[in-house]
């Protein structure tokens, strides 16, 4: 079974857009065996310009959904005989994503001093190649110079 969403609402803290899923369920004695691929795009912040950027979200699951009401499992089939993938899905995409999501790779970031956008073009700001917590150091040596 495959289905696809434009903007896909997986949890509370979580949408996911351009959604794709296939899924197969399979009966057994047990329960039912889910074998699915789930693949989208979760909106997110350059980590170092603040843009903002789709990063790709990819997951496999293969989970066992036992029947009730005997079961201990964690994955357990509602009495309505509904199956509820928006827990799993929700950890596997979350741990699937990318944790400093970047707009590319080359990604300049932000001038710390004025706030441009280096990828847009340089700032005017002076350059120190100081570290900045060097800079006391520095103060003294003037200091000592005078």
């Amino acid at each position: 079974m495959d289905f696809d969403y434009p903007i896909l609402e997986v949890a509370d803290d979580l949408d996911v857009l351009n959604f794709h899923g296939s899924v197969r369920l399979t009966h057994t004695a047990q329960g039912v065996y889910l074998e699915g691929r789930f693949k989208g795009e979760q909106p997110a912040e350059c980590v170092r310009c603040l843009t903002t950027v789709n990063q790709p979200l990819k997951t496999e699951i293969k989970q066992l959904y036992e029947f009730p009401p005997n079961s201990k499992a964690e994955f357990v089939i509602a009495e309505t005989g509904f199956l509820d993938l928006a827990p799993v899905l929700r950890e596997d995409l979350l741990l699937s994503a990318p944790m400093r999501p970047l707009c590319r790779p080359d990604c300049k970031g932000l001038c710390p001093t004025c706030g441009q956008d280096l990828n847009e073009g340089s700032c005017n700001c002076e350059k120190d190649d100081l570290n900045p917590r060097l800079a006391v150091l520095k103060k003294l040596l003037e200091n000592k110079e005078s």
